[in-house]
């Protein structure tokens, strides 16, 4: 078949610069993304070498000989945005060449990528699991480089690496640590590209010095530099990293302390809140770094409010809510670890702001920020006294900074009032905090108030320019960060106005996203997708929408109002919830691509594609056998598990039970490919009883023995029951059933039997506040007693019980704020909040034509229902479980994290830093990360722990190791709460 000169010409061009490179290195590996095009020039190559598939699909021929390198190029470029588990690879790369899939041999493209290796020198693939069951893709990957999938974690991994004080100089000490943070991470190919030394030091490096030298070419490394900074979270990392890494010192600054904030409503406080100091950037680095807070939050000892902490630290304020004096320490980490470093600590009291009793009230009048010892005043302000009086706190008197008795009285408090009155009006992008400040990166417009005026910086810089606004001339001037003034040229320092400028923090856009990103419509109906909506400001009662659109069906719409953003919207929530529901009643094919509409009113909007589930192996329902999708397996016979034995076994005679079928192999993903079937006519809604799963004896031991099962046969059980596919809701229902069983089983395996009875029947309305709160006044006896009459139906009974949630939650919407404001009035309308919901029962009964009971009254002690919202605080955090979670130190730091907005990711990194090794000796752990991770994927998140491979070893280190098998089991059962993620049968 005839080649195109032009790609003969680039063939020849990228053939000399691979020899190049290659022989520079000196035996280091040489990637196919180093090939030096532009975007432009790389559209080209991709057209020509889809022309030549066109004209010689045969990619073993003679021609394509002349001319493979093109096509070792665009692989490695759709390997270098890859970011799937093997299977949808062919289809990226088929689309991008505009063919079918069927016309590229994954066999002739890896024998072409071997004649690259053994002439050019290009990277040949390592030996993980991952690249040897996926070989073919492994080698257009592994010439990526450095793909984007491991860009994300890599920079978060330098900056938590530069915190801890590891210096990129010293390149072992510096990967031994991105390797120990990788370890466990949710992408194990992260992992996988670390054990390549030579490469992960290089890109290491450079990233973190873009001035250094090294072997990798400079276009490539600008690629990849960019590529990581487009992502909002990675910029923010890696630019800390490369901030810390310039200019570590080993000192730690002199932070100033944070300072309370009011909110006034004439002479009365309002609102308490906390004021951080506006630090530069540099600073906030210092202090992000020292800290070490898990997702850098700052929360508050008195609600349940939360601060990002590079916001805090550039003058942002934090929320106290209602208090009837001034709270002692009432800043806290978001994380809840309390067992810190001394520096971490120190530094944290540090931040505490002090009591104060003089406030400088700001330019709206209806807020003031409490004065620091020795503050300068400006003349003209106005200054409030404030002190506790009564049972709160109020203003008791007000002080004009430009007069003389007023001025005299803030002297002898200690606070100088700078002399003489400004004479110039400034302009510019206001940043929070005290006193004048404004954002750099924004021109001050400086404005006199006489004319004909020359206006100078700092006493002696002239200004960069005019501006004419309205009749007015501004003048134009661009100050870098730090403390300024601006006043007319030979006037002295009082007639100059002093002014602040302080780097802008980096603020989180808002976003909507998936997680995992290339999810599948098995993953919602599994549970695993996520959406999570992220907002610069913490918005309130927000209205999202979802809608899922397929083709050739009518679209699947569910909406609702979110509490708070940010927010991560998974498991059963009723937003997700409802599509799952209508997808179940629908049918829907696990292999139909779907896209998933994500919008929030005034935010934004985005859309998503849900891509085809992976069907590793093909199932033929007559023959009962298997046919692998990848590999050379050939026909599979097929193990089988029924309710009477959960556990897997080879077998080929049919069953009258509900029946698990799955492939009889040890490869990726059999466990995960598992179908449910059973007779019709066994069971039908309504009729007849279903026989319980059987779950055997088991033995505490990795391996089965004396025919009981082990942890192994266990947790392969529990993954293919809970990872198969249901034919019908009724299969659907005994898979559940299964699962459950199973996974009670592995509870008592890992955490023990004592722990496993104290989980059994959670009740899902714990999570709600209001839910905890019906709970404890019930324990309480406030919605009991022989003033209420007895309800006997259990509708009945469920209808007051969410009628009685409600009302308490109208009445009580903030726990925190009816704690801090508490008076026995409010428990008068708690009483009354109890009685509208029997009211609203009666209403019910008599709507639908029955008996109803009189009218009710009742009253109970106010005290009393000040202790039931006092321990209703307590009860999501399932403190049930603390006797069993030891340190107290890590329950400690487990109890208090909000898992609300948390990722995986973020779980893990709580574990790892609040764990206790049971095996305290030198050298490496016994549990670390990736033992964490896959013990927590086992119970959130089966098909990841399935997908990422060698979850055997890991889980069996969980056996000797109780208490972190607790922890990591409570950490879940949070998660869980916090997405509604139990079955509907907990629910009492």
């Amino acid at each position: 078949m005839p080649v195109t000169m032009l790609l003969k010409d680039y063939h020849q061009a990228f053939g000399d610069r691979f020899r190049q490179l290659a022989a520079a290195r000196s035996g280091r590996s040489v990637f196919a993304i180093e090939h030096g095009l532009e975007v432009a020039a790389l559209a080209i190559v991709r057209r020509q070498v889809a022309r030549q598939l066109e004209i010689d699909p045969d990619l073993g021929s003679v021609s394509w000989g002349f001319c493979y390198l093109p096509l070792i190029v665009v692989a490695s470029e759709v390997g270098y945005r890859y970011r799937g588990t093997g299977t949808d690879f062919w289809p990226l790369l088929a689309q991008d060449l505009n063919l079918d899939p069927r016309s590229i041999p994954p066999v002739h493209l890896s024998r072409l990528f071997e004649l690259s290796h053994r002439t050019y020198g290009l990277a040949r693939p390592g030996d993980s699991a991952w690249e040897q069951h996926f070989p073919h893709i492994a080698w257009p990957i592994g010439n990526a480089a450095v793909p984007l999938e491991v860009q994300g974690p890599l920079a978060h991994a330098l900056r938590a690496a530069v915190r801890a004080g590891i210096s990129y100089e010293s390149k072992d000490s510096l990967l031994d640590y991105v390797r120990n943070i990788a370890s466990g991470q949710s992408g194990r190919r992260f992992e996988n590209w670390l054990k390549r030394s030579d490469l992960s030091g290089e890109v290491m490096t450079r990233l973190l010095d873009p001035a250094a030298d090294g072997w990798l070419t400079e276009t490539f490394v600008r690629r990849v530099d960019a590529d990581v900074r487009r992502d909002v979270e990675s910029r923010r990392a890696i630019g800390e990293a490369r901030r810390l890494t310039s200019r570590r010192s080993g000192r730690q600054a002199n932070i100033p302390a944070s300072r309370f904030s009011i909110a006034l409503d004439g002479d009365l406080v309002t609102r308490i809140s906390v004021r951080g100091p506006t630090l530069t950037a540099e600073l906030r680095d210092q202090v992000i770094s020292t800290l070490r807070i898990q997702r850098d939050v700052l929360g508050t000892a008195t609600s349940r409010e939360f601060i990002q902490l590079r916001l805090f630290l550039a003058g942002g304020e934090l929320d106290l809510g209602m208090t009837a004096d001034w709270p002692e320490m009432p800043l806290r980490r978001g994380d809840g670890i309390t067992n810190t470093s001394p520096q971490s600590t120190l530094l944290l009291e540090r931040l505490q702001p002090d009591e104060a009793e003089l406030f400088q009230l700001e330019a709206d009048g209806r807020s003031a920020v409490a004065l620091l010892p020795s503050e300068q005043v400006a003349q003209g302000a106005i200054i409030v006294r404030i002190r506790g009086e009564g049972e709160g706190l109020s203003v008791i008197q007000r002080l004009d900074a430009s007069s003389a008795r007023d001025v005299e009285i803030l002297r002898k408090h200690g606070f100088p009032v700078r002399e003489g009155r400004s004479m110039t009006r400034l302009s510019g992008l206001p940043m929070p905090g005290t006193g004048v400040q404004f954002s750099t990166g924004f021109p001050i417009l400086a404005l006199m108030a006489f004319d004909e005026t020359v206006l100078v910086l700092d006493q002696k810089s002239a200004a960069q320019g005019h501006l004419e606004i309205a009749g007015f001339d501004w003048t134009v001037f661009e100050p870098e960060a730090g403390e300024h003034t601006i006043g007319p040229e030979g006037f002295d320092e009082a007639s100059h106005t002093p002014f602040r400028m302080v780097d802008p923090p980096e603020i989180e856009a808002a976003s909507i996203s998936i997680h995992p990103k290339n999810a599948t419509l098995t993953d919602l109906m599994d549970g695993t997708l996520e959406v999570r909506i992220r907002a610069p400001l913490p918005l309130e009662n927000v209205h999202a929408q979802i809608k899922l659109v397929m083709a050739g069906e009518e679209d699947l719409v569910t909406e609702g109002n979110v509490d708070r953003l940010p927010a991560h919207i998974g498991g059963r929530m009723p937003l997700l919830q409802g599509l799952k529901t209508s997808l179940a009643k629908r049918g829907a094919v696990p292999a139909t691509a779907a896209r998933l509409q994500v919008s929030v009113k005034g935010l934004l909007a985005e859309q998503f594609l849900l891509l085809p589930s992976r069907q590793l192996f093909q199932y033929d329902e007559r023959r009962r056998s298997w046919t692998a999708r990848q590999g050379s397996e050939g026909e599979l016979v097929s193990r089988v598990a029924t309710f009477s034995n959960l556990l897997p076994s080879k077998s080929t005679a049919a069953s009258a039970e509900c029946t698990l079928v799955l492939p009889d192999s040890e490869a990726w993903g059999a466990l995960g490919a598992g179908r449910i079937v059973r007779e019709k006519n066994l069971l039908r809604l309504g009729q007849g009883t279903c026989e319980q799963p059987s779950l055997p004896r088991t033995v505490r031991e990795a391996l089965s023995r004396g025919g009981s099962p082990g942890l192994f046969e266990m947790a392969s059980a529990y993954l293919a029951w809970r990872l198969a596919e249901a034919s019908d809701p009724i299969a659907n229902w005994q898979q559940r059933q299964a699962a459950h069983s199973l996974e009670a089983g592995l509870v008592d395996l890992l955490c023990g039997e004592n722990w496993r009875r104290t989980e059994h029947g959670l009740n899902l309305s714990v999570l709600s506040p209001a839910g905890a709160f019906r709970i404890s006044a019930q324990r309480l006896g406030l919605l009991s007693g022989d003033d209420l009459p007895p309800i006997a139906r259990s509708f009945d009974m469920d209808f007051l019980t969410r009628r009685i949630t409600l009302r308490l939650h109208q009445a009580v919407p903030d726990h925190e704020i009816a704690l801090a404001g508490w008076n026995e009035d409010l428990g008068g309308e708690l009483d009354l909040a109890v009685i509208e919901a029997y009211e609203d029962l009666r209403s019910h009964m008599l709507q639908e034509g029955r008996d109803a009971f009189e009218e009710v009254d009742m009253q109970r002690p106010a005290s009393t229902w000040l202790l039931a919202l006092e321990r209703a605080r307590d009860i999501p955090r399932l403190a049930m479980f603390r006797r069993f979670i030891l340190p107290e130190a890590r329950w400690e730091a487990l109890s208090a994290f909000p898992y609300e907005t948390t990722t995986e990711d973020d779980i893990v990194d709580l574990l790892d830093n609040c764990h206790v090794d049971a095996f305290r000796r030198p050298g490496l752990r016994w549990i670390g990360r990736p033992e964490l991770r896959a013990m927590l994927e086992l119970w959130i998140s089966p098909r990841a722990l399935l997908e990422a491979g060698e979850w055997q070893q890991y889980l069996a280190k969980s056996l000797s190791d109780m208490q972190t098998a607790r922890a990591v089991r409570y950490a879940a059962l949070r998660r869980k709460l916090s997405r509604l993620d139990f079955p509907e049968e907990s629910l009492a």
